[in-house]
């Protein structure tokens, strides 16, 4: 090979390697940039937010072209407030939350409802076989306006106990509350179904709130309305990246409690098969719809005590386009 030529294809060689590098740095550069990044606020560390630790961890989200980051913050309300002030881009947490930020005129909505049912128990201390026992007693609830207040509310009016004769403490999140019930801090509490089911040794059953059937927006998955407006296909991923991760979790058991034990950090693995039936047939909905009967006992149940709620519709705290579209192209078939 002449020295002319030997320069030429050294010339050609580098030039054929740097577009490869540019080629390569401009695909990268795509993939990163089509991964939108979301961080979503969740209010416990509980086996209900499994589909969302599954999507994460199976790549579901990937798919979606999304890249979360799911953080703990104490309390449905706080979950809220993250979002309000820019923290957050999503919650999934009791939709009374939601509805009181809406009330109040902050830019809140919510775009589905995997829990479509009220998904607590009612548990004390001691046996409950009057309304009377409860008098004078201190109830645990998560916030003042959360999901789990109105739970309580609910289930109090069930037993006919006066509302007035109880004092109402917040104590925190379903383990909290269990927690709290433990070292006697209150006298009853109403705690996830699962919680029960894992901590509910000792303590005492007084009304199981999925029995009766109560149709109520229990979880919710909420934004803002400013950041779905500008972000309408990061919404419409990140709901169809959370159900597959809820069909996952109801169809693939051994590997959804796996995944479940890590996030959790628990070995406990008959306890955890015990939950996972329960939460398999118990609390998802195969399409997130709410119903208007829901929304309503909410605003019924709030807007004593926060009158604007009164003045609320469904269409002003839900926004049904997100599932619509998604029933529209076939995905929940």
């Amino acid at each position: 090979m002449t020295k002319s030529r030997f320069v030429t294809a050294c010339a050609a060689a580098i030039g054929a390697v740097s577009l490869w590098v540019c080629l390569l740095l401009v695909g990268m550069a795509q993939a990163a940039e089509q991964q939108k990044k979301i961080r979503i606020a969740i209010p416990s560390i509980v086996i209900d937010f499994a589909p969302l630790w599954i999507a994460r961890d199976k790549g579901i989200f990937r798919d979606e072209r999304i890249d979360p980051e799911v953080t703990y913050i104490q309390g449905n309300v706080r979950v809220v407030q993250s979002l309000v002030a820019g923290e957050t881009q999503f919650g999934i947490a009791g939709s009374a939350g939601a509805v009181s930020a809406r009330a109040a005129g902050e830019d809140v909505i919510i775009i589905a409802v995997p829990m479509n049912r009220l998904d607590y128990t009612f548990v004390s201390r001691q046996p409950i076989n009057k309304p009377a026992d409860l008098a004078g007693k201190k109830v645990g609830i998560g916030a003042v306006g959360g999901s789990d207040e109105v739970a309580t509310r609910i289930a109090l009016e069930k037993l006919g106990v006066n509302l007035s004769s109880v004092t109402m403490l917040t104590v925190g999140g379903s383990a909290e509350r269990l927690a709290a019930l433990r070292v006697g801090s209150v006298d009853a509490a109403t705690v996830g179904g699962a919680t029960f089911i894992g901590g509910g040794a000792g303590l005492h059953k007084v009304i199981d709130l999925t029995d009766l059937g109560v149709e109520f927006p229990f979880t919710a998955i909420f934004t803002t309305k400013r950041y779905a407006a500008a972000n309408r296909d990061a919404v419409l991923g990140f709901i169809r990246g959370y159900m597959r991760g809820v069909r996952f979790f109801q169809e693939n058991k051994e590997e959804a409690i796996a995944i479940t034990a890590r996030n959790l950090r628990t070995t406990n693995k008959e306890l955890l098969e015990r939950q996972w039936a329960y939460v398999k047939d118990h609390v998802f909905e195969k399409i997130p719809n709410p119903s208007e009967k829901g929304f309503k006992l909410i605003f019924d149940m709030l807007s004593p005590r926060n009158p604007k709620v009164a003045a609320l519709r469904m269409e002003d705290v839900f926004d049904g386009s997100y599932i619509k579209e998604l029933l529209d192209k076939g995905f929940f078939k």
